[in-house]
Order: C-alpha cells, then sequence, then structure tokens
C-alpha cells in the first residue's frame, strides 16, 4: 500500500541537529562547560515530542493497532541496543558485574539507553489513556508528571530531600510524548509563529540558567540536572521552530536526519569510549575533536552500512517505517 509522505524535512533536520549536540553533551565539553551542557537537555524531549508527534498522525490513521506496530519497533530496537552494550561492557570492562543493579532495569546496559525504556513507559501510558477514552485528560496528565518530575530532581532540594535523577528522567517520555501527540492533534502550530517560537526559545535558555544558578552552589552540579522548568519553555520552543521552519523535502541534512539521528544516539557512547582510550589525552587538541571525530566515524560506517546491506541497518536503529502516514511502504 502506498500513502503520500507525511514527513516534515524541517523536524528531521533539527532531529539531526540534536543528534550533535548529544555528541556534545557526552564529550569533555559537558565536563568544562557544565552551562552548555544544561542548555543541550533540549534535546530529548525534542526526541519524544518528535515521537509523539508522528504517533498521533498514525493513530488518526490506525488507532489503537498503531501502538502494536510502534512498541514491536521500540522493543527491537531495545533488545538490540541493550545487548550490543551487555557485550560492549563484558569486552571492555572484562566483566559484567558492574550490571548487577536494579538500575540496570530502570537505565538499560549503558547510560544513555534510558531513552528507550522511557519511550516505552511513555507508549504504555499514552495507550492507557486512548484506549481508556480519557484522552481529554492527558493534559492534566502531562502537567502533573512535569510537576513530578521537578519535585523529584532537582527541585527536591529545596526542601532538604534527596534527588531521584534516574526516576525523574525515565519520566520524562510521558509529558512530551503527550505534547507532541496534543500538538499534531490540535495542529497548534497555527497558533505559534517563528517569532514566538525563538522568543520562546530564549526565555526558556534564560529561565534554565537562573534556575540553575539559584539551586546549585557551582555550576559543575547542574550535570545533575536532566530536566528544569526552563527546559520545557526551550524544547517547546525548539519543537515549533522546527515545525515553523520552510525546509526542502530533497534536502540532504533532513534526509540524514530521519535515516541517522536514532543511529548516531545509540551507538555514539561506543565510539566516544574507542576513540578516547585510542588516542585522547587530557589537555590535547585530540581531546577537543573527539566528539566531532566520532561523529564522522560514525557517519562514514552507517552510510556505508546503509548503501551495502540497508535491511542489517534498519535492524540496528529501529527504522522499520513503523508507520504508513508519515512513509511510503
Amino acid at each position: 500500500m502506498s500513502v503520500t509522505s507525511n514527513r516534515n524535512a524541517s523536524i528531521d533536520l533539527f532531529r539531526l541537529l540534536a543528534a550533535l549536540m548529544v555528541f556534545v553533551n557526552h564529550s569533555a565539553y559537558s565536563g568544562q562547560a557544565p552551562a552548555l551542557a544544561l542548555i543541550g537537555r533540549w534535546t530529548v524531549p525534542f526526541f519524544f515530542m518528535v515521537s509523539g508527534y508522528y504517533f498521533q498522525q498514525a493513530y488518526t490513521k490506525l488507532s489503537i493497532s498503531a501502538f502494536a506496530k510502534t512498541v514491536k519497533s521500540v522493543l527491537t530496537i531495545y533488545v538490540l541496543a541493550n545487548s550490543f552494550y551487555l557485550l560492549f561492557v563484558g569486552v571492555t570492562d572484562g566483566s559484567i558485574k558492574s550490571l548487577t543493579t536494579h538500575f540496570t532495569l530502570v537505565v538499560g546496559t549503558y547510560f544513555h539507553l534510558w531513552f528507550l525504556t522511557s519511550l516505552l513507559l511513555g507508549y504504555g501510558v499514552l495507550w492507557l489513556f486512548l484506549v481508556c477514552n480519557n484522552e481529554k485528560y492527558i493534559p492534566h496528565l502531562t502537567g502533573q508528571v512535569i510537576l513530578l518530575i521537578l519535585f523529584l530532581n532537582p527541585y527536591s532540594s529545596l526542601i532538604g530531600l534527596p534527588a531521584h535523577p534516574v526516576y525523574a528522567r525515565s519520566l520524562l517520555s510521558i509529558p512530551f510524548l503527550c505534547i507532541g501527540f496534543m500538538i499534531a492533534k490540535y495542529t497548534l502550530e497555527i497558533n505559534v509563529s517563528l517569532r514566538m517560537a525563538c522568543q520562546m526559545v530564549a526565555v526558556g535558555i534564560g529561565i534554565q540558567l537562573v534556575e540553575a544558578w539559584l539551586l546549585t552552589k557551582s555550576w559543575q552540579d547542574t550535570l545533575n540536572f536532566n530536566f528544569v522548568l526552563g527546559t520545557l519553555l526551550f524544547s517547546v520552543g525548539m519543537f515549533f521552530v522546527a515545525l515553523q521552519s520552510r525546509i526542502p523535502e530533497n534536502n540532504v541534512l533532513s534526509h540524514y536526519g530521519r535515516r541517522y539521528s536514532m543511529a548516531f544516539y545509540l551507538y555514539h557512547p561506543a565510539v566516544n569510549y574507542l576513540l578516547s582510550k585510542a588516542w585522547s589525552k587530557p589537555g590535547t587538541i585530540s581531546y577537543w575533536l573527539n566528539p566531532f571525530l566520532s561523529l564522522l566515524i560514525l557517519f562514514c560506517l552507517f552510510l556505508f552500512l546503509d548503501r551495502i546491506s540497508p535491511r542489517c541497518f534498519r535492524l540496528l536503529t529501529g527504522n522499520f517505517r513503523r508507520y504508513a502516514l508519515v512513509e511510503k511502504v
């Protein structure tokens, strides 16, 4: 069956930008410039909103059966990515003893794979609300979960309670999947101009920095913040900027964003680690070039694999063209 593609080239371009920011966040730059890492926190909420946005279009077309297609794809990539890093940890550490903790169930076998665990949780909660015909309560759910996340980390410190950053970030998919879903359902972008979206981004960045300054004694502590209140405005603003930008459908960077952004996110820590062990030493030029060289290596690897074995590439990245509504199948 063939249907008209409903992809947005601008969103795909911003997905690539978000993936590139992740390389910087997970490098020496975050340790040396914590404020830069804080500003980069818009990326994961953006990815969740993209998922919710396109899922709503699939849900309109396929109803509840859209969940089966989506969860099957996410579960496949979840198993493959966690298996890859289980082997990776075993080889690089010589043991998987470090993974024998309950946090592995929440995070996964490597630190960044919490994204997939959270995504599965978010789809499960969204399914529950939709299958029970409680769609009207999704905005209330969104607001309440955002407040819970902020309470778990970082605002718990204001009342002397310990922070729970692992659990806080694991809940992130719920509100942002819902926000993306609602933006698509009610075409909210028609009410937000590009200028207004840029203002949201600027104000969100400012609020983030002020929050971090008020909540911490040093900028270094902001590395523990996956989400603060300003991040909400910043990331939603970035999503509206993407929706309002006019990028040609045949833009090559949009193509790379659509094909490779998930692959970059999933496998960049392995390349970062191996590259740093091979030749990067603190204080050297190679140390600062590490994330950019990792990006170049990964891009070449995926470009090569995509050309010689597209099926293998799709298997590794979960790019199964899940939605007939948004891709030609």
